[in-house]
């Protein structure tokens, strides 16, 4: 039938490389820090949330 591949299950497998230069920014719903990604780099300046849950979640506003 199908043979199964099994992988390892870190991340170092599939990424061998790590970020560490990207800009982070911390959301302030979540508190969490979330780092840049390539569809924000237009916007970096003006992304607030680290996701649009946070975004429909936010405090105050």
């Amino acid at each position: 039938m199908f043979a199964m591949v099994i992988r390892p299950s870190s991340g170092d497998a599939l990424m061998p490389h790590r970020k560490p230069h990207l800009p982070t920014k911390i959301c302030p719903v979540c508190q969490r820090p979330f780092a840049w990604r390539k569809k924000w780099a237009r916007d970096w300046e003006h992304v607030i949330y680290c996701s649009a849950r946070c975004r429909r979640e936010k405090k105050g506003c």
